[in-house]
């Protein structure tokens, strides 16, 4: 079985071809040449195909939280082993916080059409902050945090019912 990461909603097969200090990756097919250099606890230099970029990196448990180029995203180390996702569900829009942190911005209410990767809310954990997003196209069921509330990790901050369940 091949390692499996979630970004941004969707599952992406990563192959290691070589490993070491350089390494070359398949993702999805795609071949990447990568360098990695750890500069302290949380902060990198990466150089993917021969571009270098400065990276910080927060990990807690199998998720990932990356700082790259003035953007975040979350990465999840999937089970190899697993035939779904949690929290998939028949809709797959329980968003859950990623992490213990505090609502900063509220982009969404009850009832709002969205899209697939709409800007739902901006949360913050250990100073980093994390753009969550729609995983899926539908309506807003229920926001459970406003703005400045505290959360716990795995807290349901928003539900999503697909425009397909709704019909």
């Amino acid at each position: 079985m091949l390692p499996k990461f979630m970004l941004n909603g969707v599952v992406h097969t990563v192959e290691p071809v070589r490993a070491g200090h350089n390494m070359t990756l398949q993702i999805d097919g795609h071949q990447l040449d990568v360098r990695h250099d750890q500069i302290d606890k949380d902060h990198h230099c990466i150089v993917l195909n021969g571009l270098e970029r400065e990276v910080y990196i927060a990990q807690d448990d199998r998720e990932l939280f990356i700082h790259m180029d003035g953007r975040s995203w979350q990465l999840e180390a999937l089970d190899e082993f697993a035939d779904t996702v949690a929290d998939s569900g028949s809709g797959g829009g329980v968003i859950r916080a990623p992490m213990p942190g505090v609502v900063l911005e509220l982009n969404a209410a009850e009832g709002d059409e969205v899209r697939d990767g709409d800007y739902l809310l901006l949360i913050e954990s250990m100073k980093l902050q994390t753009e969550i997003r729609s995983p899926i196209g539908g309506v807003i069921k229920s926001i459970s945090v406003s703005e400045g509330d505290s959360f716990d990790k795995a807290t349901v901050l928003i539900e999503v019912v697909s425009t397909e369940d709704t019909s």
